[in-house]
């Protein structure tokens, strides 16, 4: 079934609000002053703040934003209504329908979180006055402004792809005046549980648990498997700990590259710390359990931050470039401002993406079996074990994955085009070692990671696919966190120095 409809229905009969022909003349003029009254006092409460510089402050910021999602929200139902009003035939296409539905819930689940914001906003200025400009500055205000956005128009979409994925093959009235989900559930002739129960509470699940069976299912080689993977797990956290406190520590590596070897450092150490402990507990226990909200939660953050990942490495693909091809602007066009934005941008646009797959994840059923064969819940045998519809979850899967994965490395390469351009125009043999040294130790990072993703999606067919799964999971989980702040340390020549600096200054203490 394909994410529009498998119905016989091309076009829906919208009732309206009354069905006496001699109202509608009166009706349109009503809701045609409402609708221009809302037109005008929304346009010119934003025109108003915009060209006055004195409402340029986060209380009028947020009073744009909400000007113009009541704007939105406004035009998509009342164009239709109103020609409704003079039409005879009151009809609106499938597709209309969709669009329709799926603006209002996300218009609708927006405004919820921007009042939200505008409380807060309100919180701060009443509660810290002397704060309240520092608390509340314009990267937070973009922040607090653009999440409603992005979750309300991610949620009404799951919401509305579920709407129309069913089936109208009787009647094609709805009784509103426009698209919602309520009457259009009433006219489908498929199973609404699903939809019902996500519209409720969030899912329908009868598994409370899972089972996860780890590596193997050898009880001897349980305790050398904890040893081994504990040893990873502390090499993990004081490498990863130790290049973060150098960073911190020594003020020479306060420069972006090192900005971004911190924040990636940062996101190895949740990366590992998100399964390994888990995994640890179940080598030693009998009942290998995690609990359905856990194993939600573990799925989400594993997601996000594989998606952080590959954008954190693109970003330190295009510091590469900016050090390399345009050296002398170096300093100016990677402002602290700008680095902030680009270590923020992969983990806003990283937790997000997890969160709609996440979510996609929850509004699966689980009913049967609750044994997922490998050591943390991922996504595929998650799918495997559902005993709904995975279609949708598996599409956008597929898609996020394949996105994200080629959109990054596409970054990567043009950004190592660039340099090895740049490279083979220098003249002395000691400028293109220096230029290559700088780079080398993010194209074995990049090679490790994105190696072991490719293994993942282009090994060939095997009778023990998830064994071979399991494996390469092991690397990108374990192996590559633990590797990348040996490769930064082996290979940088000032984080060595750091590192036996904060060494001789700990010896001296003593």
């Amino acid at each position: 079934m394909s994410i529009t409809n498998d119905s016989a229905i091309r076009e829906f009969i919208l009732l309206g609000f009354t069905d006496r022909p001699e109202l509608q003349p009166l009706l349109f003029v009503l809701f045609l002053g409402v609708y221009l009254a809302t037109l005008l006092g929304n346009l010119g409460m934003i025109l108003l703040i915009r060209l006055d510089s004195r409402l340029h402050t986060p209380m009028y910021f947020f009073l744009t934003n909400l000007a113009f999602v009541d704007l939105c929200y406004a035009s998509n139902a009342t164009p239709q209504m109103l020609t409704n009003f003079l039409s005879e035939k009151k009809t609106i296409t499938f597709a209309g329908c969709f669009t329709q539905c799926y603006v209002f819930i996300a218009l609708l689940l927006t405004e919820f979180y921007m009042l939200a914001a505008m409380a807060y906003d309100r919180y701060v200025a009443i509660c810290n006055p002397l704060r309240y400009s520092m608390k509340m500055s314009r990267r937070v205000c973009i922040c607090l402004a653009t999440f409603p956005y992005v979750y309300g128009f991610s949620d009404g979409l799951l919401q509305a792809v579920l709407t129309f994925r069913l089936s109208f093959c009787r009647s094609n009235v709805i009784n509103h005046f426009y698209c919602a989900d309520p009457p259009l559930i009433k006219l489908s002739c498929s199973d609404t549980y699903v939809k019902e129960h996500k519209m409720a509470r969030g899912n329908s699940t009868l598994v409370t648990e899972f089972v996860l069976m780890g590596l193997t299912d050898r009880p001897e080689l349980q305790p050398i498997l904890f040893v081994l993977f504990l040893l990873i797990y502390l090499l993990t956290v004081g490498g990863n700990l130790g290049m973060l406190v150098l960073i911190t520590i020594d003020s020479r590596l306060h420069t972006p590259m090192y900005y971004f070897l911190a924040s990636l450092s940062c996101l190895d150490l949740c990366y590992s710390t998100n399964v390994t402990p888990k995994m640890l507990v179940n080598f030693l226990s009998e009942k290998k359990t995690i609990s359905y909200a856990a194993c939600l939660v573990q799925c989400y953050f594993f997601i996000a931050m594989v998606i952080t990942e590959y954008y954190m490495l693109a970003v330190m693909a295009y510091d590469r470039y900016m050090a390399i091809c345009n050296p002398l602007l170096y300093s100016s066009k990677m402002s602290r401002g700008l680095c902030i934005r680009l270590i923020v941008g992969p983990y806003v646009y990283g937790f997000l993406s997890g969160l709609m797959e996440t979510m996609w994840t929850y509004h699966l059923t689980f009913c049967d079996s609750n044994i997922i064969n490998h050591f943390y819940c991922a996504d595929p045998p998650l799918i495997q074990l559902s005993c709904s519809d995975t279609f949708i979850k598996e599409t956008s899967m597929f898609v996020v994955a394949g996105f994200n994965l080629s959109n990054s490395l596409l970054i990567i390469l043009i950004s190592y085009i660039f340099i090895l351009i740049a490279i083979l125009r220098m003249h002395s043999a000691e400028g293109r070692y220096k230029a290559f040294s700088t780079c080398g130790s993010h194209l074995v990072a990049v090679t490790i990671f994105y190696g072991t993703l490719f293994c993942m999606y282009v090994r060939p067919p095997t009778n023990k696919p998830v064994e071979q799964s399991k494996i390469i999971a092991v690397f990108y989980t374990f192996v590559s966190p633990m590797l990348n702040p040996i490769i930064y340390s082996l290979r940088n020549k000032n984080v060595k120095q750091a590192f036996w600096k904060l060494i001789r200054r700990s010896v001296l203490l003593k």
